[in-house]
């Protein structure tokens, strides 16, 4: 009689179930997280001679990361881009 390697059917059975839940676990994580639609715009920044950003009105230094994330902003406001919305809607359309 030839052993048989794959082992218990039972336990590999709870296995395969188990990486199923697993994938499915991760798959829903992902299709909730938000995000933005695509957006077009623009934005700028000042900087002196030596290339450093000068501060807007406020008095603060903002980032490029910081003034696209205002700009998407303004724009949502005022309806020239759609708000971000789970990433399983966006499969959707």
């Amino acid at each position: 009689m030839i052993p048989s390697r794959a082992g218990n059917p039972r336990r590999l059975l709870v296995i395969a179930c188990a990486g199923v839940a697993l994938a499915l676990l991760i798959l829903g994580w992902y299709a909730t997280r938000t995000v933005a639609p695509d957006c077009v715009g623009g934005v700028a920044r000042l900087t002196d001679g030596s290339g450093r950003t000068l501060p807007d009105a406020d008095g603060r230094v903002r980032s490029a990361e910081e003034l696209a994330d205002l700009a998407y902003r303004q724009a949502v406001a005022s309806g020239r881009c759609d708000p971000p919305r789970a990433r399983w809607k966006h499969w959707l359309d």
